[in-house]
């Protein structure tokens, strides 16, 4: 089972819920934005008081590719996962390129997720 503090940012209400409970019973810190500007702020406070970084692609103000070049900015080393319900041939090697370590699927999300993360914080 996993410790750590995730930041998890999607404009979905509702999955932010769902995921920090399940994250939650995994034995995680989760701190939750639907906001990713808001995200954005928390971390350049903050940069050292996440250990990952989940955001979701698509959403208004700044797509998941866009934040994650701005927290790469300030702290190059932050692992990050980033959630999509679609995802087009380019959108991967893209990923790869900004520095995101995982691409998932939604809705294979909640499994895929604590898998992945695990694998990402375990020492």
């Amino acid at each position: 089972s996993g410790s750590g503090h995730v930041m998890y940012v999607d404009d979905e209400e509702s999955l932010i819920f769902l995921v920090t409970r399940m994250l939650e019973r995994l034995g995680y810190k989760v701190t939750g934005y639907t906001d990713p500007l808001d995200a954005l702020k928390a971390f350049n406070a903050q940069p050292a008081a996440f250990d990952v970084v989940v955001t979701d692609l698509s959403m208004p103000k700044l797509t998941g590719f866009d934040l994650a070049r701005e927290l790469l900015a300030v702290r190059p080393d932050t692992p990050i996962l980033l959630m999509s319900g679609y995802v087009r041939p380019n959108d991967e090697e893209l990923a790869r390129q900004i520095g995101i370590r995982e691409v998932i699927l939604k809705p294979d999300t909640i499994t895929e997720l604590g898998q992945k993360l695990e694998r990402l914080l375990r020492p």
